[in-house]
């Protein structure tokens, strides 16, 4: 499997807001919640903003996922070289 990265043109993710008012989560309704494929549905709940740990390489994709091999440069650099 070859790695590309998360800017690479044809990769897309999204960042999904909360949705829901702070009594249920904390976030404001239009705050970032989850980072999100947009080809396979993956999430995961983005840090708050002491955390700042959540990356696309935290992703949970599906075995089929076509952006499953999309990784950051931080993650090339500790565990690919």
């Amino acid at each position: 499997m070859s790695l590309r990265s998360f800017a690479s043109p044809d990769t897309e993710f999204r960042i999904v807001p909360s949705g829901s008012p702070p009594s249920v989560d904390g976030l404001a309704i239009t705050e970032p919640k989850f980072l999100e494929c947009t080809e396979c549905g993956a999430r995961i709940r983005i840090d708050g903003p002491e955390g700042h740990t959540t990356t696309i390489d935290n992703l949970p994709h599906e075995r089929d996922c076509d952006q499953r091999d999309v990784v950051s440069r931080d993650y090339v650099e500790r565990f690919v070289r």
